[in-house]
């Protein structure tokens, strides 16, 4: 059986799966507070098992999951690391471009952190130029998406915390969820005036709150109705979800390239 992970792959491994057409599957995730509840490497985990399932299911190769991100809102919680969002438009560049010089002309970004999406956004735009066409899925919330007739939270069963992640990480890694511990604690009015102006609200204000707008504990959403049955339920479907759209994205025409030449770093 041929290996899904890059990690796991002899080099010749690597270039035969390339050779075959296969696409590069980058999973980007997030260390950051979850809460009182959740563990601070929850993005990476399911970032990790996404990436894993949907190489499998879509005969790709799956890259190291790049475990941190653009999390500065979240800094005041002990724990959360960050990086500015032009290092990480450009460290994603080079480790496209990596890929690209081996072969790559797909390469699809599992994107589990919303910070994250403007930064693989520019290095997505940066590799067309080159010849080599990217995409990427916000995967929280093609799982909200696919998995909201499951969800019956009233309070944000998609919160940052909530019902929706609390599922999802009680289904991959429940030895590091501790519900009891979770904490519905939120500034007054802070969810009502805030939420509405986000940047993924839809616009058309926005008023660029902070993380401790929302929230006093790092997470906001009540977790009573979480399970790892219905986390199972929604990460099965999501995965499907995603993998119907790259199945379509692996015979999309690849750009031109206005850059031409060698990608090595």
């Amino acid at each position: 059986m041929s290996r899904a992970l890059l990690l796991e792959m002899t080099s010749a491994e690597l270039r035969d799966a390339v050779a075959n057409g296969a696409l590069a599957i980058v999973p980007v995730a997030s260390t950051e507070v979850l809460g009182h509840h959740g563990p601070l490497g929850a993005d990476v985990f399911v970032a990790d098992e996404v990436s894993r399932r949907l190489a499998e299911r879509v005969g790709g190769v799956a890259a190291p999951t790049i475990p941190v991100g653009e999390a500065s809102d979240m800094m005041p919680w002990p724990g959360t690391l960050t990086v500015r969002p032009d290092v990480l438009s450009d460290y994603y560049f080079d480790v496209c471009r990596s890929l690209a010089h081996h072969g790559f002309r797909r390469i699809f970004f599992l994107t589990a952190h919303l910070g994250n999406l403007a930064p693989v956004a520019a290095c997505a735009k940066a590799m067309r130029r080159h010849g080599v066409l990217v995409a990427q899925v916000d995967w929280w919330r093609a799982a909200a998406r696919v998995g909201a007739d499951l969800l019956t939270t009233e309070l944000q069963p998609t919160g940052h915390g909530g019902e929706l992640i609390s599922s999802v990480l009680l289904a991959l890694r429940p030895d590091l969820v501790q519900l009891s511990a979770a904490r519905g604690t939120e500034p007054e009015g802070g969810l009502e005036r805030h939420l509405p102006h986000t940047v993924i609200s839809g616009g058309p204000f926005y008023t660029y709150p902070g993380f401790r707008d929302f929230t006093s504990s790092g997470a906001w959403g009540d977790v009573t109705h979480a399970s790892a049955e219905k986390g199972e339920a929604i990460f099965d479907r999501a995965v499907e979800y995603i993998a119907e759209f790259v199945e379509r994205f692996e015979h999309d025409p690849l750009p031109d390239a206005e850059q031409p030449g060698s990608l090595a770093p």
